[in-house]
């Protein structure tokens, strides 16, 4: 019977960078919110997620997936593998991932799957916002 893998980390970030030389991870923008003008919409822009795991044992499909807590639907998934001959080493995976969909307000999970089975979840909450008014040429927004 395979052996589930630990998830010790699970972050949702702008970029994530990898130091060439060390192969250290440089996790810039991470965030729980997203926020548009109007909705439904998607999200702006590709980003990516971090994943470090551990008790990875040979060839490990894992998923990811993003879904709408309010009504369970998957909304975006992705699939990846993890290789490893020593189960104690730890296993940093950086994906990019398309751009969230945002077909309401309210609570959406970022979640990594093993099996089936859910390793770890991260809540996103989606918000409508105000677009920005115009702005003056001192920088401030003007009122009407």
């Amino acid at each position: 019977m395979p052996t589930k893998p630990i998830l010790q980390a699970l972050v949702l970030a702008d970029h994530v960078y990898v130091d060439a030389h060390t192969g250290k991870k440089i996790i810039a923008g991470t965030f729980n919110r997203l926020s548009a003008a109007k909705l439904p919409d998607d999200f702006d822009r590709s980003t990516y997620v971090f994943v470090s795991l551990t008790e990875v044992h040979g060839r490990t499909p894992l998923e990811l997936r993003y879904v709408d807590l309010a009504t369970q639907d998957v909304l975006m998934q992705t699939n990846v593998t993890v290789e490893s001959d020593d189960p104690l080493q730890t296993h940093e995976i950086v994906q990019e991932v398309p751009p969230f969909p945002m077909p309401h307000e309210g609570e959406y999970s970022f979640e990594v799957l093993w099996n089936g089975e859910l390793l770890g979840s991260l809540r996103v909450h989606v918000q409508q916002v105000e677009p920005p008014g115009p702005v003056e040429e001192n920088g401030e927004e003007e009122e009407e």
